[in-house]
């Protein structure tokens, strides 16, 4: 199932988008920040039934779930690694992007005014269904309430340990969506063999497998639960692909004007506009 969370008449609600991600039934089922909830994609369901299906508008889609924790994955793609000229690490280094950061699947992002290297990475994210800590690996796995399209933008003269919460934090910067597809219509095993795409203006940047993960969601959300507590909508944004502005010769950034769409297969797409300084 695809659970949009929309702006409703009354507020932000849910609503089911259709296989062929053009129509959606409204349920009427409130939405706040956490909806994620035993028992909530049932109520959901049974809700859509019977309702009528209309256009999907973009315009009316917000970030599926407001997450409270948003952990990053670096260097865990093997092509991006490399093409970085580094080393894959035995465990992949994790931070955090400020909350705030959070946007919608559509949208603008202004540049940010304290770097002009604004940097795109296409990445799939993982949404959690309730709370995890000192897990086990089959409690990790059980963990995942389903998939998300992100970008991690990133301010890269700001990419340095002591500053990357900041390189990666500013408005706009995590755009996640278009909605969340359930795990169990993309199973555990499905993710590691989806298709990542991030092009600017037309041009195709990245291209890759998530088979070109060194580690997988399930081993990353067993990892991230050792040392933070995840809860419902959180996200875990699991790496990117090798194609990224930093790793052309010479680099090339995001400038105003730019039109960034990210897609991975089977669970939409995200936009973003890049505008001027905030």
């Amino acid at each position: 199932m695809r659970i949009a969370r929309i702006e409703g008449p009354q507020g932000p609600e849910l609503a089911v988008v259709a296989a062929d991600e053009r129509t959606w039934q409204r349920t009427g089922v409130a939405a706040p920040g956490n909806w994620l909830a035993p028992g909530v994609c049932e109520r959901v369901a049974a809700a859509a039934a019977g309702m009528p299906r209309e256009p999907l508008d973009p315009a009316l889609l917000l970030p599926p779930v407001a997450a409270r924790c948003i952990v990053g994955v670096g260097l865990n793609y093997r092509a991006h690694t490399a093409e970085q000229g580094k080393a894959l690490p035995e465990a992949p280094p994790l931070f955090l992007k400020h909350p705030r950061s959070l946007a919608p699947p559509f949208g603008t992002l202004p540049l940010h005014p304290a770097s002009h290297r604004l940097d795109y990475e296409a990445e799939l994210g993982i949404v959690i269904g309730h709370p995890v800590f000192d897990c086990t690996p089959d409690e990790a796995a059980a963990a995942i309430a389903g998939w998300v399209v992100m970008q991690d933008y990133t301010l890269r003269d700001l990419a340095r340990p002591e500053t990357l919460t900041i390189a990666k934090g500013g408005p706009g910067m995590a755009p996640i969506g278009p909605w969340l597809t359930t795990v169990e219509s993309i199973p555990l095993a499905a993710a590691s063999a989806l298709t990542i795409t991030c092009r600017v203006n037309g041009e195709l940047r990245q291209h890759a497998g998530t088979t070109d993960m060194h580690i997988g969601p399930a081993a990353l959300v067993h990892h991230v639960a050792r040392h933070l507590p995840l809860g419902p909508g959180d996200v875990i944004a699991t790496g990117s692909p090798s194609g990224s502005g930093v790793g052309m010769n010479p680099p090339r950034w995001l400038a105003a004007g730019d039109v960034v769409e990210t897609a991975i297969t089977g669970l939409g797409t995200i936009r973003q506009r890049v505008t001027g300084p905030s």
